[in-house]
This record gives C-alpha cells, structure tokens and sequence, in this order.
C-alpha cells in the first residue's frame, strides 16, 4: 500500500474543512522565485564591500566539487544581496564538539545549525543571538514559508535562537513492511489500527519465514525509540501526556502505557521477533531489510515516506500507522533550526543572506544537489524530478549533500527519482491536520538543572535500550530503572519544567 492510502482518512478531514488554504508553511513558489522578496533591505548595500557569509553545517564534506557549486551560488547572491557563502562542514559524530568550538572561539562564523538539544546551552553561554527583532525586520521569506506558530517556537523565555527549517515538523510514528511478505501471509496495511494488530501478522510472517527478523533494531533506534504518543519537552526527562494536550509533567516511565508497551516488546523478543544484538548492532533499519534480514522496522511517518525507503531497501513497502493521527511539538518544530552566531561581524547581513535562501529555490538546488549536467541531471524538468547524470551513482558522486531536511528549505527545491513531487503539498495538509501540543513554543532552560540532566542520562542508558528491543523483564528492569532516574534527580528536573511551564502558559493568556 503506498504513503497515500495510510493518510486517505486522516486528509479527508482536512480537505473537507478547507484547512489547508491557512497554512503558512506552504510550497507556493516551488518551481520559480529567486528569493529577492528578502533583499529589500540590502539592496542598498550593493555599493558596499561584499560581505562574506560563513555558514556551518552538519554534513559531508565534498572539497573537489564544492567550490564549482559555491561559484555557482555566490554568483546569485553577489547579484542581488552584494554578499558571498563560504561553507564549513562539521562531521557527523563530532558536530557537537566542533560547533561548540567555532562558537567559543573567534573564527569567522556566521549562520549556525542548532540541533533542539543543544540550544539552551547555546543560549546560557551567549554563543547565539535573539533572532526575534531580526526576524520581524529581515524575515520576508521566512514569513512566507514557516508557519506563523513554528517561527515563534524556537524560543527560551522571549529569546528567540534560531529559525525552523522546511520539513516534516510532526511526530507521527509508524511500521514500515515488505508488502511482498505481508500480502504473502494474507494481509495489508489497512488491516492494522494499532500496535496489537501486530501479533497476528508476525506471526503469520515468522511462520513463512522463521529465520526472518520480523521488527528490526538498532542501537541508534530501538523499537521504543519510536514509541510516541507524549511531549517529550526536549529530553523526555517529564513529559506531557496525550500528545501534550495534558499540561502536568509527569515521568513517562512509570506510566501505564509505557509498561504495557515495555510487556509488548518483552513479548515480542520472547516470541523471536526481535533479534538478539537489537539493542547493540550499529547496522541501520533500511540495510536490514535491504539484506533480506528484516521484514520490517518502527519509524517517522511522512509524505513520500515509502517511496523514500524503496530507493534503500529495493522493496515495496506499504506502511501503517501506529499511534494515532500526527501531532506537533516543540520538539518537532525545533530539532533542527538555523541562528546566527555571536562571533558574526554582520549579523543583519549575516541573517538577510539566510532569509534570502529560505525564499531561493536556485540556491536550496546547488546547495543540496550541486549543478545541473555534473551532478545531477532531469528526469522530467517540468516537475522537478531528478537523478544521478549517466555513469554516476551514491558510490562514485563528486556532490551531493542530501541534507535537505537541514538546510533552510527544501519544499521549494527539486525531489529526486522515485519520490512524489507533490509530496510537501501533502505534508503540508499533514500539518494543518495535525494537533498542537498545549506547550508549543515552550522550550525549558535546562541551566539550572544540567548536573541533573547529565546523571539522567547515564541512568537512561543502562536500561533504555535494553528495555526497549525487550531484552528485560519490564516489570523489575522498569522498577529499577525508575529507581535511578530518581536517584539521578529526575523529581527535580520535573519540578523545573513544571514551574518554567506553568509561567509561560500563563504569560499566553
């Protein structure tokens, strides 16, 4: 079943009731614009020396082919802002440390990635500046693009740190499945409404297929990583229920859904659904179903979802979901933005050059793709599909970032082979359907409670994947891992959301 089917009932309300007219994050303008709506106030500048905007990002770095495509864009931006990108990459598994260094430090730096966990740090420390007048004077393509409620959510008090960039901005968690195998054992994904629904058709497939692993895991990802039907305020360390609509911070782990999901996946394991190795192997979702190894895995749902994951897995896919309808959060909105670093020389040029690639679908291009003929080529021009040029494939590409869900705005840029090009029309319609935690817009300081959140952290780790592939009996293992969760100071770090939560509810009354 594809993408389309699993969301038929929860669009048709939507639709029906003309919600997605509203939406503020909308794709208007994905196959044309320039982003010159954000140079209103540089255009007097263009006398002016041109001024080099040196932005960051979380990503591979491509050092033989990134200064054809930086040519490329700083020819568009030296036309019409009178400003440069230089780009610096940061790696993957040390992005942390290397960001916190050019922050600290006085190296030119200038437009940041803000991971959502990271933020209070950046903002305690003074390493990032209050966007919020920045926005209100620069922000012409931001406005346009990004919801109204999801530019003001990247926010610690009245502190404005970053702007979201162009995604899925829900939290929608679902099962992804080999349909061959599914419809083998004589079912669909219609079938499935909830998380029992699963029993009967692993059972079925392990039947077929008994060296088969039915629910895939990883250390990265656990099956309980992708239980979510709660605010998780940032770190889960207090959460809110019913997907935020409850504004009483409680410990999600003491909840009686989390044991009766806990019992479930114990069961699972029992059954042999789960592998063994689920909690340590470093071996991603899509590869083990990719390998024949795995019938299927927890995961984000989206639009485009399962043709994305056909092009890793090289099989038909058909997906449910699992929780219910999509809901925002915070956390949702906030897990990746874009700041401006206190080290900038230029933070009002520093951040019209940013708004102005949130508005430029030629720039959101190079950047994410590179240049057309070299590193990618059309499959059909007029909707904006494209693929690898003749003789170049993921193994042997000179360019390509792929990191759209990172950079400014992806949602006005081109899809690559197998993807829906209307795909964020959809997603935009998932996101004008989707409920809206009470607490969005509300994110914590964690300041005053990081000695706790560090020990919190240690403690989680013992037992939460351990836990969440089923490897434990949940009954004592839930018990001993509440036990440390307090030990490490868990009541005080809900005692301090709390206390930030109920002040900022009631200073948006």
């Amino acid at each position: 079943m594809k993408f389309k089917k699993v969301m038929a009932g929860v669009l048709c309300t939507a639709l029906a009731a003309g919600m997605i007219s509203g939406c503020g994050g909308n794709t208007e303008g994905s196959s044309s614009g320039n982003g010159k709506e954000s140079t209103a106030a540089a255009a007097d500048s263009k006398s002016e020396e041109t001024y080099k905007v040196t932005m960051a990002y979380i990503g591979d770095a491509y050092e033989e082919a990134e200064p054809a495509v930086l040519e490329k864009v700083n020819e568009i931006l030296k036309k019409d802002i009178n400003m440069e990108l230089d780009l610096v990459p940061c790696s993957w598994g040390t992005y942390t440390n290397e960001l916190s260094l050019m922050l600290s430090g006085d190296e030119a730096l200038d437009i940041v990635p803000i991971i959502v966990t990271n933020a209070a740090g950046y903002v305690s420390n003074g390493q990032v500046l209050d966007l919020t007048d920045y926005i209100e004077k620069y922000g012409t393509n931001m406005k346009k693009y990004v919801d109204a409620d999801f530019l003001k959510s990247p926010r610690i008090g009245d502190f404005t740190y970053g702007v979201t960039t162009m995604r899925e901005q829900i939290t929608w968690e679902g099962i992804m499945m080999r349909t061959d195998l599914l419809e083998e054992s004589g079912f669909k994904a219609e079938d499935i409404k909830s998380v029992d629904d699963l029993d009967k058709i692993f059972a079925a497939v392990k039947e077929k297929h008994p060296d088969m692993t039915m629910l895939a895991s990883t250390q990265a990802g656990t099956p309980l990583f992708r239980w979510e039907t709660a605010d998780f305020l940032t770190d889960g360390f207090g959460t809110l229920m019913d997907k935020g609509q409850s504004t009483d911070v409680v410990n999600l782990y003491e909840t009686e859904e989390f044991k009766t999901f806990a019992k479930k996946l114990y069961d699972w394991n029992q059954a042999g659904y789960i592998s063994k190795d689920g909690a340590t192997t470093t071996e991603i979702l899509v590869n083990q179903v990719k390998a024949g190894t795995a019938f299927s895995y927890f995961t984000p749902l989206k639009a485009g979802a399962e043709e994305q994951d056909e092009l890793s897995t090289g099989y038909d896919l058909s997906s449910a979901s699992l929780f219910g309808d999509p809901y925002i959060t915070s956390y949702s909105v906030n897990f990746n933005t874009w700041g401006i670093a206190r080290n900038s020389k230029n933070p009002d040029k520093a951040f019209q050059c940013l708004d102005y690639i949130y508005g430029s679908p030629e720039i959101m291009n190079l950047l994410n793709w590179g240049i057309e003929g070299e590193h990618y080529q059309f499959v059909d021009k007029e909707k904006g599909i494209i693929t690898y040029p003749e003789g170049v494939d993921a193994s042997n590409k000179k360019y390509g970032l792929n990191i759209g869900w990172e950079l400014p705005n992806q949602t006005i840029a081109y899809v690559w082979e197998g993807e829906d090009p209307s795909k964020w029309d959809t997603q935009n319609e998932l996101i004008q359907k989707a409920s809206r935690s009470k607490a969005l817009g509300f994110t914590y300081d964690s300041t005053n409670v990081a000695g706790e959140l560090t020990a919190l952290t240690n403690a989680k780790n013992q037992f939460y994947d351990a836990i969440g592939t089923g490897s434990l009996e949940p009954e004592a293992a839930i018990g001993q891992f509440n036990d440390a969760l307090y030990k490490a100071g868990l009541q005080t770090v809900i005692d301090e959301k709390q206390k930030q939560l109920d002040e900022w509810l009631a200073a948006q009354k």
